[in-house]
């Protein structure tokens, strides 16, 4: 997409399981999208932001579609889909959190592999840093962790267990 041609088409921006970012072009009505789209089967929110022209879509992946929600949203705005094929926004060019997943992703494969799938970096770099600890911990270094700190692990730890065994 230049930046001199207006965009005439609706465009998935971002994607993940559950969630979809959509920006909608100038022309297109928006009035009412986000309830529409709110009141599709399995869609939990719709956000609507008139400056960026941008509708977030939180879903539920077992009772609604990607494709159902673009077509209801581009149905709704009156355009036209943009192609899945169109070059993203960077050229396709790799992004950085892409190639350190890759380096990362190599990295784990080689470990895995040269330990007969005994340890990899979801194991290895955890009981690296807890070596670490206590090694600071025995040579008097350690010192107290501030309470911002905790209140960030103790969310993390229940954001990642609590929440996770109740979806068990």
């Amino acid at each position: 997409m230049s930046l001199g041609a207006p965009q005439e088409t609706l465009e998935v921006v971002h994607r993940i399981p559950g969630r979809l970012r959509v920006r909608v072009p100038i022309a297109a009505d928006a009035e009412g999208l986000s309830e529409t789209v709110t009141a599709l089967p399995g869609v939990t929110s719709a956000a609507w932001s008139p400056l960026t022209r941008g509708l977030l879509v939180l879903y539920d992946r077992e009772r609604a579609s990607e494709a159902a929600i673009v077509a209801a949203i581009a149905d709704h705005a009156q355009v036209e889909v943009g192609s899945p094929e169109q070059a993203s926004a960077n050229g396709d060019r790799p992004t950085l959190v892409g190639a350190v997943t890759s380096v990362f992703s190599a990295v784990n494969t080689r470990v895995a592999g040269a330990t007969g799938g005994a340890l990899t970096l979801g194991v290895l770099v955890p009981a690296v840093l807890t070596l670490w600890a206590a090694r600071e911990v025995l040579r008097g270094r350690a010192t107290p962790l501030r309470w911002s700190s905790a209140l960030w692990y103790a969310h993390s730890l229940f954001r990642d267990y609590a929440l996770s065994s109740r979806e068990s």
